[in-house]
């Protein structure tokens, strides 16, 4: 027998120093775990922000009524959201980008805008509820990269977030 062996077979009974390896099999294990959690919970996050910000910049909207500033809603989902990339906004109003031009659209059943006839009047034509008026529609998206899930799960996504308030 050779030494080599012999010492093989000495470490294969023995059993000392097992606990220390089960550990930092186990830890390794539970760390990646808790990264790609972790990843997930930013992913969430960044959404939230983003959504956040664009239902503030709705709010302050609202606030202003037909007198909106896009470019300053536009501003502020930007400098508030707090996402890594800073969003792309669109704004448009009553499904066009012309703002503030007194003309009242309806909110389709499929979510899109038909012009009305004339402002207060019902939408059930187009299968809504609603009531015409002036609609504006704040879509923020960004890009997300992930840092430890592999790129066919979070990698490359598109956070999305929308408003539409009614101004008049």
């Amino acid at each position: 027998m050779t030494p080599l062996t012999s010492l093989l077979r000495r470490l294969g009974r023995d059993r000392r120093g097992v606990a220390a390896v089960e550990f930092a099999l186990i830890s390794t294990f539970l760390f990646a775990t808790l990264m790609v959690g972790l990843d997930f919970g930013f992913y969430i996050q960044q959404k939230l922000r983003l959504g956040s910000a664009v239902e503030q910049a709705a709010m302050l909207a609202y606030n202003q009524q037909v007198a909106s500033d896009t470019s300053a809603i536009s501003n502020y989902v930007r400098n508030f959201s707090g996402v890594k990339v800073a969003p792309t906004v669109a704004i448009t109003c009553n499904g066009t980008t012309s703002c503030g031009d007194g003309k009242c659209s309806c909110i389709t059943s499929t979510g899109t805008f038909a012009l009305a006839a004339a402002c207060n009047t019902s939408c059930s034509a187009y299968g809504s509820q609603a009531v015409s008026g002036n609609y504006l529609k704040i879509a923020a998206t960004t890009p997300y990269s992930a840092v430890i899930v592999p790129d066919r799960y979070l990698g490359g996504k598109t956070i999305s977030q929308y408003a539409v308030v009614r101004l008049q």
